[in-house]
């Protein structure tokens, strides 16, 4: 047999693979099951889904892009996301004792909580429109990657593509996500491993452009630090993992094993980058992991390291549409209307499958007329550093509504500017959160002393 006709096995068996988890999933599953795991995921659920979520195949693209473009400077994305990790222990603690009294199901119930309904509102939104610009990654990535192993067109492979995460996510729900995530993870995890021991010993140049630091830049250091520290405060795939863990315990050990696993996944991946850059100059950055792991792996596997690759960008496409679903689910649907407690979860369940069906249906939809994965995550990150200033203020501190609200009014239009004058890129991406985090500052310090003022 051919390599690609080897290529199309694996992926016929890897369809149906998911396929099967997403029915099995389903069977005796409740409501609660369905949306949160019933609050009983356990240690390597977490870490994996977790890690996969995060890992997903329009990362791996977009991180292999920053590393042909910056060299080893973008590896402090990855150290910087670990060290997030690690910080976020002690909050994720407090969010799981409040979603076990509270029964949170996204990120902005807090904010609903803390802030109001017009602010948790408000926060929604920019998250939902971030989470559409992370699908839109996911598809874009993955139907190309589809369409090279196959030879059918581009549309052809997106379709496919989200109709097998529609079924399953409909019949399995979250549970269906994290075994998944578990599964895809791990063949990752593999190739990630064959990949470290060619790059080592192949004669590729790796070792070298690992002690090349002629492209450093202090500045982008920082940059890719600050954005992987924080990205985990703003992720609601990882306030759901939170919400679903079985106790404190899984939380501060899987998020403690999630760094590791981020810090190992990351200099694999770099690896693949730096393949490209030292061995195929001139192409394209979205085209260096591709092109690094067809230069990496030998003529016949290469076609299964694009199927793996394949996986790893669905494992995150499914968990980006269900936390878009249950999101708008709960956010708009519970969070504005009184439902009572009895039906509220039935309701949840219901609403839920229906808007997976409509989410991944129009992520396909945008996928199919937006097609640059780099630019667009550098975008929906800078929208998304809009609502850290007030997440971290709803753990630490009480400001006002009003100051809130406005932080995310300056942080969206400083983020709309970026595209008008051409700075859609990790040095101004971060400059969001300095703008809402000194409007939140500002705002908040001046209404105090209105009320200070009416008051006398």
């Amino acid at each position: 047999m051919t390599s690609t006709t080897i290529s199309l096995l694996i992926l016929a068996a890897y369809a149906v693979i998911t396929l099967l988890i997403g029915l099995f999933s389903s069977r005796g599953q409740s409501s609660a099951g369905y949306l949160i795991a019933g609050r009983k995921m356990k240690i390597w659920g977490f870490v994996f889904s977790g890690v996969a979520s995060y890992i997903g195949g329009a990362a791996i693209v977009a991180y292999s892009a920053f590393v042909y473009q910056f060299g080893i400077t973008a590896l402090s994305v990855f150290a910087g996301t670990a060290i997030g990790f690690l910080l976020f222990i002690p909050y994720a603690v407090k969010l799981r004792k409040k979603s076990q009294e509270k029964k949170y199901l996204t990120l902005s119930d807090l904010l609903y909580e803390k802030f109001g309904k017009k602010t948790g509102s408000f926060s929604s939104v920019i998250l939902f429109v971030v989470y559409i610009g992370i699908l839109l990654n996911q598809f874009i990535a993955g139907s190309t990657i589809l369409s090279h192993i196959s030879g059918m067109s581009y549309e052809y492979a997106l379709f496919f593509s989200g109709i097998i995460i529609t079924v399953y996510l409909v019949a399995g729900g979250f549970q269906s996500v994290v075994k998944t995530d578990i599964f895809q993870y791990l063949v990752l995890f593999v190739l990630f491993v064959l990949i470290g021991i060619l790059s080592l010993r192949e004669n590729t140049g790796v070792q070298m452009e690992l002690l090349d630091f002629s492209r450093f830049s202090p500045f982008m250091t920082i940059a890719f630090i600050f954005y992987g520290m924080t990205v985990v405060f703003i992720s609601p795939e990882y306030w759901q993992r939170v919400y679903a863990a079985e106790n404190e315990n899984v939380v501060r050990r899987g998020l403690r094993w999630s760094a590791v696993l981020i810090i190992i996944s990351g200099f694999l991946i770099s690896i693949v980058g730096l393949t490209a850059l030292k061995n195929i100059p001139g192409i394209n950055g979205n085209n260096a992991f591709a092109a690094g792991l067809s230069y990496l792996l030998p003529e016949q596997l290469s076609g299964l390291g694009l199927v793996i690759l394949f996986a790893a960008i669905m494992s995150s496409a499914d968990t980006v549409i269900f936390v878009l679903a249950s999101a708008i689910a709960k956010d708009y649907f519970v969070s504005y209307k009184s439902v009572p407690e009895a039906g509220e979860e039935k309701n949840l369940h219901r609403n839920t499958k229906m808007f997976i069906i409509i989410i991944a249906f129009g992520g396909m939809g945008l996928a199919y007329f937006f097609r640059d994965v780099v630019t667009v995550l550098m975008f929906i990150s800078s929208l998304g550093f809009v609502i850290l200033p007030a997440v971290l203020a709803a753990f630490h501190w009480n400001v006002s509504a009003k100051a809130v609200l406005w932080s995310f009014i300056n942080g969206l239009i400083y983020v709309m500017i970026l595209p008008v004058l051409g700075l859609v890129n990790p040095d101004f991406a971060v400059g969001s959160f300095v703008v809402a985090g000194i409007t939140l500052w500002f705002v908040h310090r001046f209404s105090r002393r209105e009320i200070k003022k009416r008051e006398i």
